[in-house]
């Protein structure tokens, strides 16, 4: 017993960290041609629909297809509206596990994984154009694994003699039925394989059909309660994606149920009338159950899916930093014409240095601060734009050819590099400086946070002001004012170091917080110099 629950704590390991992966690596991917190649599977709801359709019958897991639609939404691959047919279908597509018996998958896992080693080994993860490829998918290779695990630790559930007796007792009674097909999908990560499981019992005489059907149809239930529990980490359009795949189940159930259980009491022909047209075999009608199961949810839900997201953006709203990573200005459309294009990019990157004296906001004193929101969320939302930015250049690069439009498009790109490294930077800045600045005003450490805090928030101020207005003098002000302070930095080390006797600690904090200010001034300076002429953004501020 204890080595089947280790086994099931292992694959639940293995499958965040391959979410994990996926994530951080689909992130990276956001460009070129996986992104075009995702953009135009789910361009039409209906080869959206297709696509999830096959993504099921290929993975056999409505949890692998869920979320890894999750990573990409929250990695800014595709919008989510484009994928809820992606992960409304994929329980379709599973119905192929149960109607051509079994498929096993842990071949192709290990394939994947093996595959993944070998380009690891050969150093192609260290690649720039296939690395993070790479690691999407020994991600995608883990999360697989980890699902394949869960269900092997939980295989010997079945030949237990106390859940044979408890399954043999569902065959008379209903509620125990539904019930055992419900657990037994929660612990198992798998309605298709509890249904096969139903199917192979129903064979052998072990379950008559009503409670085989039943079953079936808690496994349904069960699979949408996982995905429910397995997302409840997840916030803003992350859990609304997966939940619409738990709506999904839940529709199909409550489509189906009552019209079984209707049938049994004799008042309409139902379910059983339906499938016993096709065939007579128990085993192929509940094979059948299981497939309208998931078009009983499908169906509707894609006729509605406006409406559903809706509703799922009222029981998991966007987070702030959802919110502030959403591009204002860029669209794809805007590709078609490159001086556009460019003109949109340059406004986008005006508004992320709007974000930057907001970072800075939180080392200043009480008094000062305005900013709601921490620093942490602000620069992973400048990252998350800078990133869809670099993503729409490097589309605009693979459609322009001309000499002038191409050295438009790696100045841009240059630019996006340095706000990158400025988020970072000003990342660990308000790091380091936040721990000195809850040091004793009176002391110089403490004296030295506030200054530092406020000096480079006014220049950060000086410099967004100067770009949002166009203002050539203002810009050229900020960029004198961001010049070298490496020898003021030193001189300021040393006279806080000499003021008083400093502990090893802070002198690595007075260490980092000067270094990091003097860095950001470096990046921002290098920035403004990128600036000639400064971007037309007097519309571009948020």
């Amino acid at each position: 017993m204890l080595k089947l629950l280790i086994d099931i704590f292992a694959g639940l390991g293995l499958f965040f960290v391959g979410l994990k992966l996926i994530g951080a690596n689909l992130k990276e991917m956001t460009g070129g041609w996986f992104r075009r190649l995702i953009l135009q599977a789910t361009r039409h709801p209906v080869s959206a629909s297709l696509v999830g359709t096959l993504a099921g019958a290929i993975t056999q897991s409505t949890n692998a297809v869920t979320f890894i639609s999750v990573s990409m939404v929250t990695s800014g691959v595709v919008d989510s509206q484009r994928l809820v047919p992606v992960v409304v279908w994929a329980s379709v597509g599973t119905s192929a596990l149960v109607l051509l018996s079994a498929v096993d998958i842990t071949l192709f896992v290990l394939f994947l994984i093996g595959a993944t080693g070998v380009a690891y080994y050969f150093d192609i993860d260290r690649s720039p154009r296939f690395r993070h490829a790479a690691g999407a998918m020994l991600g995608i290779g883990l999360l697989f694994l980890g699902l394949q695990l869960i269900k092997l630790g939980a295989a010997p559930i079945r030949d237990m003699p106390t859940l044979r007796e408890f399954i043999s007792l569902a065959a008379s009674s209903g509620a125990i039925a539904l019930l055992t097909g419900t657990l037994v999908s929660i612990v198992t990560q798998s309605s298709s394989t509890v249904s096969i499981i139903a199917v192979t019992m129903s064979k052998v005489g072990l379950l008559n059909a009503d409670a085989t059907m039943l079953i079936v149809i808690g496994a349904s239930l069960g699979s949408g309660l996982s995905i429910a529990m397995l997302s409840s980490r997840l916030s803003g359009v992350g859990r609304q994606i997966a939940w619409m795949q738990v709506l999904c189940k839940c529709i199909g159930v409550a489509i189906v149920l009552p019209i079984f259980l209707a049938e049994q009491a004799g008042w309409i022909p139902g379910i059983q009338s339906l499938t016993g047209q096709i065939s007579s075999d128990v085993a192929t009608q509940a094979a059948l159950v299981f497939l309208l199961l998931q078009l009983a949810g499908a169906i509707p839900l894609s006729m509605l899916r406006n409406q559903a997201m809706h509703w799922m953006s009222k029981l998991s709203p966007p987070s702030a930093r959802e919110l502030l990573s959403r591009p204002k200005f860029l669209y794809p459309e805007a590709l078609s014409d490159a001086p556009s294009a460019l003109g949109l990019v340059a406004r986008e990157q005006a508004r992320l240095v709007g974000y930057m004296p907001r970072i800075v906001d939180s080392v200043r004193s009480v008094e000062e601060r305005s900013e709601p929101h921490p620093p942490g969320t602000l620069c992973g939302a400048g990252k998350s734009i800078a990133g869809q930015c670099d993503a729409f250049l490097a589309d605009l690069l693979d459609r322009n050819d001309s000499r002038e439009v191409m050295v438009a498009i790696v100045s841009a790109q240059r630019r996006n590099e340095l706000l990158l490294a400025i988020f970072e930077v000003l990342q660990d800045f308000t790091r380091s400086l936040g721990r000195a600045s809850d040091r004793n005003p009176s002391d110089p450490l403490g004296r030295l946070a506030f200054s530092l805090g406020e000096s480079l928030h006014s220049i950060l101020c000086l410099a967004d002001d100067a770009i949002g207005s166009g203002d050539a003098t203002g810009i050229a002000w900020a960029q004198e004012l961001s010049s070298d302070r490496s020898e003021q930095m030193e001189q300021i080390r040393r006279r806080v170091s000499g003021a008083t006797d400093l502990p090893a600690a802070d002198h690595e904090l007075l260490h980092q917080s000067t270094m990091h200010f003097e860095r950001a001034l470096w990046l921002l300076h290098r920035y403004l110099r990128q600036l000639a002429p400064a971007p037309p953004a007097g519309e571009a501020r948020d």
